[in-house]
């Protein structure tokens, strides 16, 4: 044999092992992606009497809809992580944008909370790319137009979930950090109210936070953790001891708010599913199952709303297999009687 023949058969060889190795590789992915995306769940209801409703479906594959909260019109607010935009929800399903997104404005919204100036406050990640990601505090004037950066937030500061107390000061959790951290508006910035407690040596990762006004104290999720607390004011406004109210390891927290009585609503990432925790009883039930990675909950006279986010695609690398079950939506959970009357 010569030795171009010798070596037409080894381009020949070679390139065959190439095109296998790409197709095992291919179909490799293609099972994979069919593994996890399988059937497009749609939510419903788990606890007796518990009914779930599509509020409202978000065009386009960018929206993903991470924060959403109650403004004072009665209106419910949903942040886009991709688009930037604020989109104003009627309880009955009536959409617009309300403040839209984009550059010098918002372009990654997260942690929403309306201030006593009627102002909306949003945690903007400055990109929904994580690789990318700078995250600042935006503050929109009460009739969506005006856009401002207020606080000091630095460069490694990851702001999860707003809130404000009694006062009008605002909290925020910072999941980097492990911290709960308030805006001291005479310096313009943010100084650490209460750091979380690391759990079987697990760095805590607060996510979702609200101020009880039933009980004057913050309750935080810590998601690393599956904790919930609540950490009361002290006469001085500093940070009190904190309870735990509900702890288990392998649950993902994340959204939660709270009703007039005191009951927390809250998402788990993990199972997707919103529960009701009791603070007077210590019980837990599980209202809605199904969802696509709920990350936020607003609570609305009987009705529980809930983000689906489905973000998984964003992870690095993880978009090229995965796509988010489209279309975007926000769901209504409505609340039987009996639970209301509870």
């Amino acid at each position: 044999m010569t030795k171009q023949n010798q070596r037409r058969r080894l381009i020949f060889f070679a390139t065959g092992t190439v095109t296998i190795v790409a197709l095992i590789c291919g179909l490799t992915v293609v099972l994979i992606r069919s593994a996890i995306m399988g059937e497009r769940l749609d939510p419903s209801g788990e606890y007796e009497g518990v009914e779930v409703r599509t509020l409202i479906e978000l065009s386009g594959k960018r929206a993903y809809p991470e924060a959403l909260t109650i403004g004072p019109d009665g209106n419910i607010y949903v942040s886009g992580f991709c688009t930037g935009d604020i989109w104003q929800v009627t309880p009955t399903g009536e959409i617009s944008v309300w403040s839209a997104g984009g550059e010098n404005r918002v372009q990654a919204a997260s942690g929403l909370a309306f201030g006593p100036d009627g102002a909306l406050y949003v945690a903007d990640h400055g990109d929904c790319n994580p690789r990318r990601s700078r995250s600042s505090l935006k503050r929109i004037a009460a009739d969506g137009t005006t856009v401002e950066t207020i606080g000091d937030i630095d460069e490694e500061d990851i702001p999860n979930s707003l809130t404000f107390d009694a006062n009008g000061v605002l909290y925020l959790t910072d999941t980097q950090h492990g911290t709960v951290r308030w805006w001291d508006a005479e310096r313009d910035r943010f100084l650490t109210w209460w750091s979380l407690p690391d759990v079987d040596n697990d760095n805590a990762r607060p996510t979702g936070l609200a101020y009880d006004a039933t009980t004057d104290s913050l309750i935080v999720a810590d998601t690393q953790s599956g904790t919930l607390y609540r950490v009361p004011f002290t006469a001085e406004r500093g940070a009190g001891e904190a309870t735990i109210l509900y702890q288990q390891d392998t649950r993902e927290l994340d959204g939660l708010t709270l009703d007039d009585q005191g009951y927390i609503y809250l998402t788990f990432f993990d199972l997707n599913k919103v529960a009701r925790y009791n603070p007077a009883t210590g019980d837990l039930i599980y209202l809605a199952k199904n969802f696509r990675e709920p990350s936020d909950v607003a609570y609305l006279d009987g009705v529980v709303y809930v983000t689906n986010f489905d973000g998984l695609s964003l992870a690095p690398l993880v978009g090229w297999v995965i796509d988010p079950s489209l279309p975007f939506t926000v769901d209504a959970v409505v609340l039987p009687e009996t639970l209301l009357r509870d």
